[in-house]
């Protein structure tokens, strides 16, 4: 990955790894979680759904698209600080590593969304999370109808916050490595559509299962200032808030 980032074949790529567990969540496990997602602060989405013996539960602060009369809303949420690592390292904003890798998100997106209106899109900022802090972008386009909205998904899934970018470079070539062709509903489109509103996020920050196993996945954008430990640590973070945002740390 970082040979193709070093020969300029593209420029950021986003690989996940998983914790895996041969437990699976009971009805009561289920109950539980759900509580404690109650408690989840207003900066995340709790989403979820199951059924015979499969499922995905989590809170995601990203979403894909929220549209309502008339107004298309999205976001950049790329570059990460684990709370735990504040203190010892550059305000994100101050980070070279961390803004390049929020600012090809926007770039990204700036092109995409173009084709539905005028974008007008914010200055980075710090979105504060339970224990994790993100930079921030947030982009508005005034739409003079209504998208069809499976289109629009498609359009915009997967941004470079969880893909590669360029786009054109495609991200088929990731399933080579280890654990990225079983990465299922990790960051997929999860919406709610009516007739005129939509809202769709993106699934990640959860815990998936099946009748054989859980897993709880975390990825970290890869570009050519990456360094290979901060990364790891960043992995572990996500995954970490994931078990305290379900109960379920130790």
């Amino acid at each position: 990955m970082l040979q193709k980032i070093q020969r300029k074949e593209i420029q950021k790529a986003v690989p996940v790894i998983f914790a895996r567990s041969e437990q699976t969540p009971s009805a009561r496990d289920l109950v539980q979680m759900i509580l404690q997602l109650t408690k989840a602060p207003d900066t995340l989405y709790i989403f979820g759904c199951w059924k015979d013996g499969e499922g995905v539960l989590g809170a995601t602060p990203e979403t894909l698209f929220d549209f309502q009369d008339g107004i298309l809303k999205t976001m950049a949420l790329a570059g990460t600080c684990p709370k735990s690592e504040s203190s010892q390292r550059e305000s994100l904003l101050n980070d070279p590593k961390e803004m390049q890798e929020h600012l090809l998100v926007v770039e990204d997106l700036k092109n995409r969304l173009a084709q539905w209106g005028d974008v007008q899109v914010t200055k980075p900022g710090i979105l504060e999370l339970p224990t994790l802090y993100h930079l921030k972008s947030d982009f508005v386009v005034r739409c003079q109808g209504t998208p069809d909205f499976l289109t629009l998904a498609k359009e915009l899934h997967p941004t470079p916050a969880l893909g590669v970018a360029p786009l054109s470079a495609g991200y088929k070539w990731m399933a080579q490595y280890p654990g990225q062709e079983e990465r299922r509903g990790y960051g997929a489109p999860f919406a709610f559509f009516s007739n005129n509103e939509a809202l769709c996020l993106v699934a990640i920050r959860n815990l998936q299962w099946n009748k054989h196993e859980s897993m709880i996945g975390s990825g970290c954008g890869v570009v050519a200032a990456s360094e290979l430990e901060r990364e790891w640590r960043e992995l572990f973070q996500k995954r970490l808030s994931v078990k305290k945002i379900l109960g379920l740390e130790l």
